[in-house]
């Protein structure tokens, strides 16, 4: 499933040449008001025992059964096993773009082609590419371990709970991943100007070489302590 970001008249000229408006805000939101002919299916609902809004689990499951998927998984980088057999198994023929190894210097092209990041590297202590992809302002999908957590922050992606291991490597399911992907994707113009904020502001070159020049002119600068 592609999602854009377009205007409410481009929506309605979408819905002239045959496509489907869904609506994926809360039933009550819906009922409000909605555009001519558009399909409500909640990302959310209202949990009347908590009073917060609870993710619709059935979501996927209903867009799935509902609507055609045009969706496009780009794989980059050096793969450590033969893969295409089981796109072949699946029948994703089309849907999935094996890049293969690409330069740096090719990097922001690549990235600029992708609505997210998904990230799946448990326990990643600094992962540069996630990175990258923010300053392309693309937001991030990722398992909630490691250090990928403090780049990404709370606004920039969605991290997804798994289990916590030394021993070896738990991923998040599937499901949770997909679920974290649709939340993105809902709101992904904020996730993403909030995506490129935080990498120009904690992570571009300028600032790092002052914090470092800072760092060291003020130990340069200490008086030696001669030994005793």
């Amino acid at each position: 499933m592609a999602f854009d970001d377009i205007t409410v008249r481009e929506a309605r000229e979408k819905q002239a040449e045959g496509y489907t408006y869904v609506d994926v805000r809360s039933i009550p939101e819906f009922e409000q008001g909605h555009p001519p002919e558009a399909v409500n299916v909640p990302l959310f609902h209202h949990d009347p025992h908590s009073g917060q809004m609870m993710g619709n689990r059935e979501f996927l499951d209903v867009m799935r059964a509902n609507f055609t998927s045009d969706a496009k998984l780009l794989v980059a980088g050096r793969l450590v096993s033969p893969v295409r057999p089981l796109i072949d198994e699946l029948g994703l023929n089309g849907r999935v773009e094996l890049v293969g190894r690409y330069a740096q210097r090719d990097a922001p092209e690549l990235l600029r082609r992708a609505h997210l990041l998904l990230h799946t590297k448990v326990m990643d202590p600094c992962p540069s590419a996630v990175i990258e992809a923010m300053a392309c302002g693309l937001p991030v999908v990722y398992p909630a371990s490691g250090g990928t957590v403090e780049l990404v922050g709370g606004e920039a992606g969605v991290g997804v709970p798994h289990p916590e291991s030394w021993e070896r490597d738990e991923p998040p399911s599937p499901e949770a991943l997909a679920e974290a992907v649709i939340q993105v994707l809902a709101a992904r113009s904020a996730y993403a100007a909030a995506a490129r904020k935080r990498a120009v502001e904690r992570f571009s070159l300028e600032p790092w070489l002052d914090r470092h020049e800072e760092l060291f002119s003020e130990l340069t600068l200490r008086p030696r302590s001669r030994p005793s």
